[in-house]
Formats: C-alpha cells, sequence, structure tokens
C-alpha cells in the first residue's frame, strides 16, 4: 500500500477528473446565468414595449380591454411563447384610471447545466410602468370661423346651433386642453394662444403703439362744397316795406288772420238772421288795420261777401268774403341784408384719401367748410380707440370706434415667395418694424366705400350725391398671445367664437407664427420659460373650407380691385393664387423657427396646399364631430411626451 501510495504514475487523469466538478458548476452557472440575465431583459423589454403602446392607444385616461390587448399584443411580437424554454409565462396590463399603465410578466426558466447541482429553474419577474407627460411648450390655435362653421360637417345648416362645426370645434379644443393638461409636469409651463381668422385676423390690441401708423392712405370720401352768391335786399332802416297789395279772402272772426284752415274763412249762407250777421261782419267790421307777424295788415273798405265759395263740410256754411289787404312795415335793422356768400354741400368724392394729406382728393374744399382730413392724425385713434372723421352726412364729422383689425405693412407683388422677398414687410412673421412703410394700419370699416359707376367697378374718382356701396367686411374675435390659460377662461373665449365671413387662410396662418416664434415682435416672452428648459412649439390650424377670396373685401391688405397690393390689377384668380402661394411661403417660416406645424381639414378636403403647409405626417382629416374631437386629441398626445416611469 506505501508503495500504491507512493506511486505518481496516472495522476493527471485522476486531478482532472477530480476537478471536472468544480468546472462543470462554474461553466454551467456562467451559461445558465447568461440565459436568465437575457431572458429577463426581454422579458423587461416586451414589457415596457407593451405598456407604451398600450398608453400611446389610450386617447383619454380611460383604459379598455381593447388597450389591454394592444399592450398584451406588442408584447407577444417581443417575447413570444416558450422564447428560451420559458414556461408558464404571463403577462397582463392595467390602468390606475389617472392615465398611467402597469404592466407585470413573469415565467419559469429552466436551467440547462446547473440542473446536475440540484438549480433546476428560474423565477422570472418583471414590471413596467408608461404615462404620457409634457414638458415646456407653447401651442397656437389658429381657427377657421369662417360663415361655413355654423353649418354642420355633411353641409346642412345648424345655424351656429348644436351639430354645427363651430359648436363641434369649441368642443374640440377644449378634449385638446383637458389632454395636455392631464399630461403636464408640475414644473412644466404650457402656454395656449388663439387666432380665429376669417378674411381679418384681430390683432391690433396686441400690437404696441409704436409700431402702429401715423398715417394712412383709406378708399374713403370726401365731402365736396360750392360758394354760393347770395345778394342783399338794398332795403336801409326807416324803409317801408311792403309784403302784398291784393284782394284775397278775409276770416270770419277777427282773431284769425293769418291762419291757413279753411274752417276760418267758411261765412254763413242760410238762415235769415246769421246770414244777415255774416254779411254786416264782412262790409261793416272787418275793414281796419291790424297787426299781424309783425306786419301792419290794412283792409279797405269794399268788401264783398259771396255765396258757394267753398266746397265740402256744411252746405249752411259756404259763403266767403273777400277785399283788398296791404301789408306792410318800417324796416329795422333786421330786416336789412347784405351781400353774402353761402358754402353749400355738393356732392361726395369717392377716392383713396390720406389722412396726412399728401393726395388732392381734398380739393375744391374751401377754407371755410367743415374739417377735413387734413386735420386728422391717425395717433389719436389709439388713446381709447376712436377717431372723428368728416365722414358723415354731408361731410359731418363722424366718430369710427376702431375693432382691432389691421391692415398689413407693405409688400411685394410676386406669384412665388419662395423665397420671401426682403420688402415683403407683411409675410415678415419677425418683423419689428422700424419705418412707416412696415408698421400696421388700423382698419376702419365705416370710413371705407366702394367705387361703381355704370360700368361697375372703376379705379377713377367718382363724384355722387349719395352713399356707395361698402366693401364686405368680418373682423372676428380678438385673438390671445400665449399666455397660461386656466380652462375656465379657455372655455369662456371659445363660447364667444362666432362664424362669419370668407376664408383667407395666410392671414389666420401669418399672425398665429409672429405669435409664437421664439424671435421677432414678441421674443421676448417667447424664447425662454422659467425652469430654463427647452420649448417645444405647435401650431394647430383647422379649417373648414377651401380658400374663398372675394377683390370685394375689406381684407388686412386693403379692398383689393381698389388697393391692389396682392395683385397689382384687382384680377381674383391672381389674388387666389398668390394668397395660396403666401401661405405656403409663412408655414415654410414657421417650420424653420422650428415650429412644428399640424393642419386639421374638418368637413372638407384635405388639399394639397393644406398637406404641404404642415410639418411632415402632420396633416389630417375629420368628416364629423367625433373625428375632429379624436384628430385633436391624437396631436395633444403626440405633442406631449410619451415615456416610461418604471
Amino acid at each position: 500500500m506505501r508503495s500504491l501510495l507512493h506511486d505518481r504514475t496516472a495522476n493527471t487523469i485522476v486531478i482532472s477528473a477530480a476537478a471536472m466538478l468544480p468546472l462543470l458548476a462554474m461553466i454551467g452557472g456562467g451559461v445558465d446565468a447568461s440565459r436568465y440575465y437575457m431572458a429577463a431583459a426581454r422579458m423587461q423589454a416586451a414589457c415596457d414595449a407593451g405598456a407604451l403602446a398600450a398608453r400611446r392607444a389610450m386617447i383619454t385616461d380611460e383604459f379598455t380591454t381593447e388597450h389591454r390587448d394592444t399592450g398584451l399584443n406588442f408584447y407577444d411580437q417581443n417575447f413570444s411563447q416558450g422564447m428560451f424554454g420559458i414556461t408558464g409565462d404571463t403577462r397582463t396590463y392595467t390602468s390606475d384610471g389617472d392615465g398611467v399603465v402597469t404592466g407585470t410578466a413573469s415565467g419559469t426558466l429552466p436551467t440547462s447545466i446547473m440542473g446536475a447541482f440540484g438549480f433546476e429553474s428560474f423565477s422570472l419577474a418583471v414590471s413596467c410602468t408608461a404615462e404620457i407627460n409634457i414638458s415646456n411648450s407653447d401651442i397656437m390655435f389658429v381657427l377657421d370661423v369662417t360663415g361655413s362653421m355654423a353649418s354642420c360637417p355633411d353641409g346642412s345648416n345648424c345655424g351656429s346651433g348644436p351639430g354645427s362645426k363651430i359648436v363641434a370645434l369649441r368642443e374640440a379644443v377644449m378634449n385638446f386642453y383637458d389632454t395636455v393638461e392631464d399630461a403636464t409636469s408640475d414644473s412644466a409651463q404650457i402656454r395656449y394662444g388663439i387666432v380665429p381668422y376669417s378674411q381679418q385676423a384681430n390683432v391690433g390690441f396686441s400690437l404696441p403703439q409704436e409700431h402702429m401708423a401715423a398715417s394712412h392712405t383709406y378708399q374713403s370720401r370726401v365731402a365736396r362744397f360750392r360758394e354760393n352768391f347770395i345778394p342783399g335786399n338794398d332795403v336801409e332802416i326807416g324803409d317801408e316795406l311792403v309784403q302784398s297789395d291784393q284782394w284775397e279772402w278775409l276770416p270770419r272772426s277777427l282773431s284769425n288772420f293769418g291762419t291757413s284752415s279753411t274752417s276760418n274763412y267758411r261765412f254763413r249762407t242760410s238762415g235769415d238772421s246769421a246770414r244777415s250777421q255774416a254779411q254786416d261782419f264782412c262790409w261793416n267790421t272787418l275793414p281796419g288795420t291790424y297787426t299781424v307777424d309783425g306786419w301792419t295788415w290794412e283792409v279797405f273798405s269794399g268788401t264783398q261777401y259771396y255765396e258757394g265759395v267753398w266746397s265740402g263740410g256744411g252746405s249752411n256754411n259756404r259763403g266767403g268774403c273777400a277785399g283788398r289787404v296791404r301789408k306792410s312795415k318800417i324796416a329795422t335793422a333786421d330786416d336789412v341784408i347784405e351781400d353774402r356768400v353761402e358754402v353749400v354741400w355738393q356732392d361726395y368724392v369717392y377716392c383713396p384719401v390720406d389722412t396726412d394729406d399728401t393726395t388732392p382728393c381734398d380739393v375744391d374744399n374751401p377754407a371755410d367748410s367743415p374739417a377735413g382730413w387734413e386735420s386728422v392724425d391717425l395717433s389719436t385713434l389709439y388713446t381709447n380707440n376712436t377717431i372723428e372723421l368728416p365722414t358723415g352726412d354731408q361731410g359731418a364729422m363722424q366718430t369710427h370706434t376702431w375693432d382691432g383689425c389691421v391692415e398689413e405693412p407693405s409688400t411685394v407683388l410676386a406669384d412665388s415667395y419662395s423665397p420671401i422677398p426682403a420688402a415683403a414687410h407683411d409675410l415678415n412673421i419677425n418683423l419689428v418694424p422700424t419705418t412707416e412703410e412696415q408698421r400696421w394700419k388700423p382698419a376702419l370699416r365705416n370710413a371705407i366705400w366702394e367705387r361703381t359707376d355704370g360700368g361697375g367697378r372703376t379705379t377713377n374718382w367718382l363724384y355722387q350725391t349719395w352713399n356707395e356701396s361698402k366693401p364686405g367686411y368680418t373682423c372676428p374675435r380678438e385673438a390671445f398671445r400665449l399666455t397660461e390659460i386656466p380652462r375656465s377662461g379657455l372655455q369662456a373665449y371659445v363660447d364667444s367664437l362666432n362664424a362669419s365671413g370668407n376664408t383667407y387662410h395666410d392671414i389666420g396662418m401669418l399672425w398665429g407664427a409672429r405669435f409664437i416664434s421664439p424671435n421677432g415682435l414678441f421674443a421676448a416672452e417667447n424664447n425662454s420659460a422659467p425652469n430654463g428648459d427647452a420649448i417645444s412649439r405647435h401650431i394647430v390650424f383647422m379649417t373648414d373650407g377651401a380658400q374663398v377670396n372675394n377683390i370685394e373685401n375689406y381684407s388686412n391688405h386693403g379692398v383689393e380691385w381698389w388697393d391692389r397690393r396682392i395683385t397689382g390689377d384687382g384680377n381674383s384668380g391672381r389674388e387666389f393664387n398668390r394668397r395660396a402661394a403666401r401661405l405656403q411661403a409663412i408655414c415654410r417660416a414657421a417650420r424653420q423657427e422650428n415650429i412644428t406645424v399640424w393642419v386639421v381639414a374638418f368637413g372638407t378636403t384635405l388639399t394639397q396646399n393644406l398637406i404641404d403647409c404642415a410639418s411632415p405626417g402632420r396633416a389630417f382629416q375629420a368628416n364629423d364631430s367625433e373625428t375632429l374631437t379624436a384628430r385633436f386629441q391624437e396631436i395633444a398626445q403626440k405633442i406631449a411626451a410619451l415615456r416610461l416611469t418604471s
């Protein structure tokens, strides 16, 4: 035995055999541990994917079976049954009712090597939570409130009542607000602004006064006056003035001289005594001298009584008395009339009128006529939003109240605005005026007239004694800039929106972009948030109709047929095409400011012009009220940041 114990032959084999057990445990532990971590990681990823998918599918905080199945389907696509040999796997998704989706998954992973050491399986269990959360966001609604919004989505007449598109719009905006607010973190700043638009946008009261013009040319009118020479009467004090000396009918009572009623001149013709008294009064009493209205009336003797003078009335009182009457007086200072010149209204000149008197439309106004346009200074308007102009009846001064709509700065006539010409100030969403031509002008609807003669519209001056027609005009509800508005305030605002006017998409988008841009007029309040985090910016542009323009509308470029700031010639087709091109230019400018543009066509075709305006993949169509609400909620969810919280 001693020899055997000290025999070292074949020791390596024995040692190797003995070493196999610890090596097997070490390698097996590594392999099965790797399988465990791979399976757990894959299960966790599948859980996360399902939670995110389920939460994304939820329009509101309500969690349904459909949402749960969406989560399960996403889980199964990422972690198929039996993967890694797992058995008894389970998975489920639930919600806490406040928009937080929670998922759990579990299963048993059999070991491959460690079973030899008594470790036959591992238990796997994962959980995940997903919710929508939003950080700093600026959201600008640009809302079509044109006349067609009073109808139902199917085109029938709803009269702005229940079922109408304007009512659906109000509900969709509020649902959008609720969706975003429910997903907002406590530290985030969420601001809203709204630009309702039709053929105007009511933005003037949001503009600093220094950016409003001091003068402007309006398509208006000026009253013309003429001088009439009125000669005196060559009368001197003390002269005898004779008004008349003639035969005329006399009254039956001394108190009725100077009256005009026929009944006061009817004398008795029947009844001997009554007739005799009437004759005696005519022949003997009436002759004499009387004072009537400052004049001396002398009735001469020889008055005559007549029968059958008057018709109608009582047949017994148809007699009359006539005589010679001389009416005279001695002239006083009140009767002396000097030669004089009188200024009287003649007609209106309908023409472009400039408040700084740089146009000749004020010609023929004599120096002593009522106050003219030359006395008007637009800067007085901005004190109380009223201004006095001589546009009333026969040139009378008339109070004009500014409603907040504006005319745009100068522009450039072009068929394409890519790129936007530098001198097209009205298309500059970051314009900060430094010159008069860059400033905005108040729209004065009651100071504006068209000019039409027998041949229709004319660019010539018109001389008329009547009121010309007024252009079509609609100034919608005043827009408001970005602000952290409470729900009650937003509800009250959208409830006040009314449907009227034509559809000028470029006007609405222009002011939506100006209000939200981090540069330009409102840069100081738009370019940063109190918490210092980045701001995501979104324009939600909703329209229920195709672009509709009219060259006789008073828009933010004046009255196109006469002002010709878009077309140069008043052509309606050219205005349509150029305004469509202007919309694209404004949308591009907004997107270049890193503003996401969302477009929703409600109850109308989603035109290519609207699709091209939107950011890629951000154009939608809604044919009924329910779909509009769903679209708005979908946009709200996409604006919010979907994230895993555990």
